[in-house]
C-alpha cells in the first residue's frame, strides 16, 4: 500500500512544491483534483512537465468523459469519481470510451455494503470491462466502521484506490475509530493500490497547510530518513494498538524499518508478530526500558 495525498490539501499550491513537502513526509505520490472549468489537456501537459509522482486524479464531475478518460491515460494514471456523478450515464458505453482512449476509470462508493454490492453487480453484468474498478471513499470520522470487513470482502477483487478523508494532521482525531484495523485488513486482503488522504473539511486546510510545512513527525505520512517508518501509538485506543501497528509493518518495503513508540513494555509486539508473521520476515529490538515512553524497531526481512 501506498500512502499519498490530494491536491485537495494544498489548494494553489504548486505541484512540485507538494512534491518537495511529500517527499519529506515520507508520502509516495500525489492524487490531483480537476477541478469543473479546468483547462484539462494544459494541466495534462503542466503535470507531465513537473516530473512529480502521481497516483490518481480525481474529478467531481463528468462533463467530458473523452476529456477526462485521455487525461487518464497521458498520465497513465487511473482516474476517480464519486458514483453520484455517473448519474445517468451507461455503464458499458462509459468503460467504452476508457478503454478506446486507453484510460481508466474508478467509481467511488462509500462505506455501503449494499451500495458496493449493487456497484460490483452492475459490473459484473457489464462484463468486469478492464478500464473500470472501484475506489473506496473511506470517512472514518462519519462512517460506520463495523461494516467495512464486509464492504472491504465485497469490493476486494475490484478495489484499485482508498480514498481516506483524513489521515495526516487529522489522524489523532480518528484514533479509535477502526482505522488501524481497516488497514490490517487491507494488508491482509493484498489490497496494493495507493491509501490517498485528502481533508475531511475545507474549514481544516489550515492545519493541511501547517502539517505540510512542518518538520515535526505527526500523523500518517510522518516525515523519515530513507526506509524508516515511525508510528506512535500512545494516543490510539488500545484496542487498535496491535492492529495499528500490524497494519503499518505490513505495508512496509522489504528492508525497511518500522519505529515503534508505546507507552508500556513494547515486548508484546515481539509475540503479536511471532504469532501472526511467517517465521523470517521480521527482525525485532527492544529500546530502552520506560519507565514512561518506550520504543522498539521492527525491520521487515
Amino acid at each position: 500500500m501506498k500512502l499519498s495525498l490530494s491536491t485537495a490539501a494544498a489548494p494553489g499550491v504548486a505541484l512540485d512544491t507538494l512534491d518537495m513537502a511529500c517527499r519529506a513526509r515520507g508520502i509516495d505520490g500525489l492524487e490531483i483534483v480537476i477541478e469543473a472549468g479546468d483547462d484539462l489537456e494544459a494541466l495534462t501537459a503542466r503535470a507531465r512537465a513537473s516530473g512529480v509522482r502521481f497516483v490518481a486524479l480525481r474529478a467531481d464531475h463528468f462533463e467530458d468523459p473523452d476529456a477526462l478518460a485521455r487525461a487518464s491515460s497521458e498520465l497513465a494514471v487511473p482516474l476517480s469519481i464519486p458514483l453520484g456523478a455517473l448519474s445517468g450515464s451507461s455503464l458499458p458505453d462509459v468503460a467504452r470510451v476508457f478503454a478506446d482512449k486507453g484510460g481508466t476509470l474508478l467509481i467511488g462508493f462509500g462505506t455501503d455494503f449494499d451500495q458496493v454490492v449493487a456497484l460490483t453487480g452492475a459490473l459484473r453484468n457489464a462484463g468486469n470491462p478492464p478500464s473500470v474498478g472501484l475506489a473506496w471513499e473511506l470517512r472514518p470520522s462519519s462512517d460506520n466502521l463495523e461494516a467495512s470487513g464486509a464492504v472491504l470482502l465485497a469490493a476486494r477483487e475490484l478495489l484499485r484506490l482508498v480514498r481516506l478523508y483524513g489521515g495526516g494532521p487529522e489522524q489523532r482525531d480518528q484514533d479509535g475509530r477502526g482505522v488501524g484495523p481497516l488497514f490490517v485488513d487491507l494488508a491482509i486482503s493484498g489490497y496494493s493500490g495507493p491509501i490517498v488522504m485528502t481533508p475531511s473539511r475545507s474549514e481544516g486546510l489550515p492545519r493541511w497547510t501547517e502539517w505540510l510545512s512542518s518538520r515535526k513527525s505527526a500523523g500518517c505520512g510522518a516525515g523519515h530518513p530513507a526506509g524508516q517508518h515511525e508510528v506512535d501509538v500512545r494516543n490510539v485506543e488500545p484496542r487498535d494498538r496491535l492492529g495499528t501497528i500490524l497494519g503499518a509493518f505490513r505495508a512496509l518495503p522489504r528492508g525497511a524499518t518500522l519505529q515503534i513508540t508505546l507507552d508500556h513494555d513494547p515486548s508484546c509486539m515481539y509475540y503479536a508478530l511471532e504469532d501472526s508473521e511467517p517465521a523470517g520476515t521480521f527482525a525485532f529490538r527492544k529500546i530502552g526500558d520506560g519507565p514512561k515512553v518506550w520504543h522498539a524497531e521492527v525491520t521487515k526481512t
